[in-house]
C-alpha cells in the first residue's frame, strides 16, 4: 500500500452528490484535516439542498461553496460530454467516417490485433473515452454511459455550475467521480468483500453496509473516526462524503490520473489509488 503519510498539511476538501433539481437529495460534505493522519474530519453537511420558493437547489450549492472555498471539490456526476454531444459540425459523416480524433480512438479502443472485433459496444453519442477505456474493468452494473437518460441531465448542472464557479475572484474547479466506481476500488485495494461495493444502497442492510465500509476507512486511516451518523443515514449524505474522501486523497496524490491532457479534456473520473497499478496496454492513435 503506498504511504499515506507522506503529506501532512491541512486541507479542506469538499464532496458533492448531485441530485435531481426537483428532489431535496443534493448534498455537500466537507471536511478538514491533516492529509496521511487519519484525521482528515467533517466539517459541514448540507443536505436536502432542494430548491426553495425562488432559490434552485444549484443556487444554493454555489453559494455555500463560494463561502467554504474548499481546496479541493469532488462531485459525482460527469464534467464533460461525449463526442457527438460536442460536435459542432454541419454535417455528421457517420462514426466510421468521423475524423473527430476521439471518436477514432474509441473506435481503434474496440479492436483486437488481429484485425478481429471484439463485441463491446461503442457509441460516441453517450460515451466519453474514459467509458470506453474502463469499460470491461468493472461489473455489468458500473456500465451505465455517461450521457445516459439518468445522467445527461446532471451532466448539463454540472457544467452550469463550474461555470458560475469560474467567475469567483478565485475560481473553484470541480473534479469528477463516481461512487460506485470508487467504492469497488476501496473494496478491491483493502481486500474487503465484494458485497459492500454494491449493497450500500440496499433496503434494509444498505446501512449496515454503509456503516461497515466508514469502518474500513478509518482503520485505512484515511479519515477521522469521528464520524457523525448522518454520513450513514442516507445513501445521499454517504456518497456526498465519498466524494469528499477522494477529494482528499487526490490532494495527497492517492488516486488515478489521466496519462495526458488528451485524457483529461475528454473528461475524466478520479478514482482512489491505494497501491501502484501494472501498466496497461494503450491503442494507437492511427
Amino acid at each position: 500500500m503506498k504511504d499515506v503519510m507522506q503529506n501532512h498539511f491541512k486541507v479542506k476538501v469538499a464532496g458533492i452528490h448531485l441530485a435531481g433539481p426537483n428532489s431535496t437529495k443534493t448534498t455537500l460534505v466537507i471536511m478538514t484535516g491533516h492529509l496521511g493522519e487519519g484525521n482528515l474530519k467533517i466539517s459541514g453537511i448540507y443536505d436536502r439542498m432542494g430548491t426553495v420558493n425562488r432559490l434552485f437547489s444549484d443556487d444554493r450549492l454555489f453559494e455555500v461553496l463560494k463561502g467554504e472555498a474548499p481546496d479541493r471539490v469532488m462531485i459525482d456526476s460527469p464534467l464533460s460530454v461525449p463526442p457527438c454531444v460536442a460536435c459542432t459540425r454541419a454535417m455528421c459523416p457517420g462514426v466510421n467516417a468521423c475524423e473527430d480524433i476521439a471518436v477514432a480512438y474509441m473506435q481503434k479502443m474496440v479492436d483486437t490485433k488481429g484485425g478481429k472485433k471484439k463485441k463491446r459496444p461503442m457509441n460516441p453519442q453517450t460515451q466519453r473515452i474514459w467509458d470506453v477505456k474502463e469499460w470491461y474493468h468493472w461489473h455489468p452494473s458500473l456500465q451505465e454511459p455517461t450521457y445516459s437518460s439518468n445522467k445527461a441531465p446532471l451532466v448539463v448542472r454540472s457544467l452550469t455550475l463550474q461555470r458560475r464557479l469560474n467567475s469567483l475572484a478565485i475560481p473553484i474547479v470541480l473534479h469528477e467521480t463516481s461512487i460506485p466506481h470508487a467504492l469497488s476500488v476501496f473494496v478491491e485495494q483493502l481486500g474487503l468483500s465484494k458485497e459492500l461495493a454494491y449493497q450500500y444502497r440496499a433496503f434494509g442492510v444498505g446501512r449496515e453496509k454503509r456503516q461497515a465500509i466508514l469502518r474500513h476507512l478509518v482503520d485505512a486511516r484515511l479519515v477521522s473516526s469521528e464520524i457523525p451518523p448522518e454520513i450513514s443515514a442516507t445513501v445521499e449524505t454517504f456518497c456526498a462524503f465519498v466524494a469528499a474522501v477522494v477529494a482528499g486523497m487526490e490532494q495527497s496524490d492517492l488516486v488515478s490520473r489521466p496519462e495526458n491532457e488528451f485524457f483529461r479534456d475528454q473528461g475524466w473520473v478520479y478514482l482512489p489509488r491505494l497501491r501502484e497499478e501494472g501498466p496497461k496496454e494503450k491503442p494507437p492513435l492511427n
